[in-house]
């Protein structure tokens, strides 16, 4: 950061040093130069105009040029005006002091629909807002900076964009900023780190279990494993019961009667009244008594609140089910190119419809699953903060970390202004700010919309009852059968 280049340049080798101080000013291009400058003729400044146009197509701002004893430098905006100074002094002065002013210099930035990161909108009055807080960035920096910013719009979505074209679009189409995240290239010169954004998978939302199902699903595995163990344990005391005091051997009647104290519709099951069984009636009573009211109020509380599928919290997760990993086609190569992401994303990964992809995510029309950067997730799910259930969620787990930066051109001389003034919007709060508002204006100008939470409170159907009729009708051919092969016995 502290280089000092010096040379020297005359009208022959004006354009090889140039070439040769591009090679070692590499992303260094706004460190101070000193330049002693030669001309054949010592009366034509418009040779060291010449000069300052050369180094501002190459983004070289900190010049100091010696010629005929006299020192010069140059401010480019609107147009190349050369100041002619005192002394080196006065050149380190106003390096300190000048702040940098544009003077309503035209600025082009590309804006591509994007949100949250770049979009635009029309108000109550027609008004075109154009928002997105990487767009804020880029807006705030060069009105500061009594500037004015031309936008010129972008079809992301439309065209298929591949590597060539983005380095096309960076470097060979005069913008000056690129509003939306880029995968770092050797090919164009990014920003400071705005964050550090992670790549998460956005997943459909656990539904609503079968209604036929609320029946079966009241107890977990645990306690359908002891009401099946108390069933055993009753029915061998009825039977033991039978075999020594009544010295009945039916094996039907003690199933029957562990069977009714389990649903709490038990009657007399022993006809003596001795101690003994007051206190075996006492203890049929409890059990059936606690069994029924938790099995009751289990299954009303389910109905209220409903019972859902598990969600998806892993990606062990995703590999029960059978959906594919829809990805941008820009993305594609970049997240194939990554060596440490789980085999499942390999396996499930595909590119698709644009278009297709944009809408469904957008509308969390989860049809496959889409990955996405954590400021657009965050912006998607915001739809869903009136519903009382989300239609979908992301996986927690990040697929990788990422800065997330502005793109510009390699050689834009203010690359140092607005690295600066990027770090003045952190520390300020503005930042996040914009941040906030741009989800905010997603709402505003429809960009995304709440989704209602229409879903009525259903009353109870014959859907529930399924399982129950089905439980009814084969007992009641159970026990048809049976009478039939007592009666033929």
């Amino acid at each position: 950061m502290n280089i000092l280049t010096v040379t020297r340049i005359d009208a022959n080798n004006q354009n090889v040093t140039f070439s040769l101080m591009d090679e070692l000013l590499w992303r260094r291009h706004y460190t101070k130069i000193i330049v002693f400058f030669e001309s054949d003729d010592d009366t034509d400044e418009h040779q060291l105009v010449n000069l300052f146009e050369d180094s501002f197509k190459n983004g070289y701002l900190s010049v100091l040029v010696l010629w005929h004893n006299d020192t010069y430098t140059y401010t480019p905006y609107p147009q190349i005006r050369v100041i002619h100074l005192k002394d080196y002094v006065e050149f380190g002065e106003l390096q300190k002091r000048r702040p940098y002013n544009f003077n309503k210099f035209h600025i082009n930035t590309a804006f591509v629909e994007y949100p949250p990161r770049c979009f635009s909108f029309h108000n109550r009055q027609g008004e075109l807002i154009r928002s997105g807080y990487f767009y804020k960035i880029v807006e705030n920096f060069v009105k500061h900076h009594n500037g004015t910013l031309q936008p010129v719009f972008v079809d992301a979505w439309g065209i298929s964009f591949n590597e060539t074209s983005i380095v096309d679009l960076v470097n060979n189409r005069g913008f000056s900023f690129i509003p939306t995240y880029l995968t770092a290239s050797k090919h164009y010169e990014s920003s400071d780190c705005i964050h550090f954004g992670k790549c998460y998978l956005l997943v459909p939302a656990a539904r609503e279990i079968k209604q036929n199902l609320y029946l079966l699903v009241s107890f977990d595995k645990g306690m359908w494993f002891m009401v099946a163990l108390l069933l055993v344990i009753l029915t061998a005391i009825v039977a033991l019961i039978n075999r020594l005091y009544f010295n009945k051997r039916n094996v039907i009647e003690p199933i029957i009667h562990a069977l009714r104290i389990i649903i709490f519709i038990s009657g007399q099951v022993f006809v003596n009244k001795t101690p003994l069984f007051y206190m075996l009636h006492l203890l049929f009573l409890c059990i059936g008594l606690f069994l029924t009211n938790s099995y009751s109020a289990n299954l009303s509380s389910m109905y209220t609140s409903r019972i859902y599928e598990e969600d998806l919290k892993t990606l062990r997760h995703v590999g029960r089910t059978k959906m594919g990993i829809h990805t941008y086609t820009l993305d594609y190569k970049n997240y194939l190119a990554l060596e440490n992401l789980p085999d499942i994303v390999y396996q499930r990964i595909f590119t698709g419809n644009n278009t297709e992809f944009y809408i469904n995510r957008k509308s969390l029309n989860i049809v496959n699953i889409y990955m996405g950067m954590d400021d657009v997730i965050e912006l998607l799910l915001y739809q869903q903060i009136h519903l009382k259930r989300p239609l979908a969620t992301y996986i927690p787990e990040p697929l990788f970390t990422t800065p997330m930066s502005v793109s510009m051109p390699h050689r834009l001389s203010f690359v140092e202004y607005f690295n600066r003034h990027l770090w003045y919007l952190a520390d300020s709060g503005l930042l996040n700010k914009f941040k906030a508002d741009s989800k905010w204006d997603g709402i505003v100008g429809r960009t995304i919309t709440f989704f209602p939470d229409t879903s009525p409170n259903r009353a109870m159907s014959l859907a529930y009852l399924e399982y129950a009729f089905v439980m009814l009708l084969i007992g009641l051919s159970v026990g048809l059968l049976i009478f039939i092969v007592e009666m033929v016995r």
